[in-house]
């Protein structure tokens, strides 16, 4: 009976440790490594050699330059005609009466050419404003379509270059830079300018990507 007995508990004993140990493990246990996150990076600096989208826009925005050029070098030298003609008149009323319209002509070439300064600058903020939503965009899908959760701009450089012409400090202006970069190594590997630039160029002769200059700013 006592054997019996001793054998009861031993095997009690031996099921209770052997559950106690199965619990313990399963608290224990280390969770399963999760999926690990993909990220690819792209270099502004070569997108924005090779997009096809900023080469089209600086050429009508270089049209508009001109053609703004030309009118203010047309008025310019309409006003300095008429003001050497002023010049060798006598002091007479006449004289005076033809000076004070070139005075308020000249105002007025003053603010054409800011108003069309700020019009100028104002196509070229569309110009960058475009190229980001397009960006985002085509990265979105690029990413999507290679398998990536994160494309990161590539900001990294070999070098923080310096100009002693500016009024910041040369530590100043090393400072600035270093602290200015987010990413510190990118793996070539996983660089997608190339694909993205070619998404993006091809999404431009498809016309899915609409003309950012304002025509009636070019007139």
């Amino acid at each position: 009976m006592q054997h019996r007995t001793r054998a009861i508990v031993l095997t009690t004993a031996i099921t209770t440790a052997f559950a106690v140990g199965t619990v313990a493990l399963g608290v224990s246990r280390p969770a399963a490594p999760a999926v690990g996150t993909r990220t690819a990076s792209v270099n502004l600096g070569r997108i924005f050699d090779k997009l096809q989208e900023r080469q089209d826009f600086e050429v009508q925005v270089e049209a508009m330059r001109r053609q703004m050029q030309e009118e203010a070098q047309a008025r310019k030298k309409r006003l300095e005609s008429g003001l050497k003609e002023v010049e060798v008149m006598p002091d007479t009323p006449e004289r005076q009466a033809r000076v004070e319209p070139m005075i308020l002509e000249q105002l007025q070439l003053e603010q054409w050419a800011n108003m069309k300064g700020s019009e100028l600058d104002y196509e070229k903020s569309l110009m960058w404003r475009s190229i980001y939503r397009n960006l985002r965009s085509e990265a979105a899908k690029l990413a999507e379509a290679e398998g990536y959760d994160y494309i990161m701009i590539d900001d990294g450089t070999d070098d923080l270059p310096t100009n002693r012409e500016l009024k910041v400090s040369l530590e100043g202006q090393v400072l600035e830079q270093f602290q200015r970069r987010r990413m510190l190594y990118a793996n070539p590997a996983n660089d997608l300018t190339d694909k993205l630039i070619v998404r993006m160029n091809n999404a431009r002769a498809a016309g899915t990507v609409p003309t950012t200059t304002n025509p009636n700013t070019a007139k």
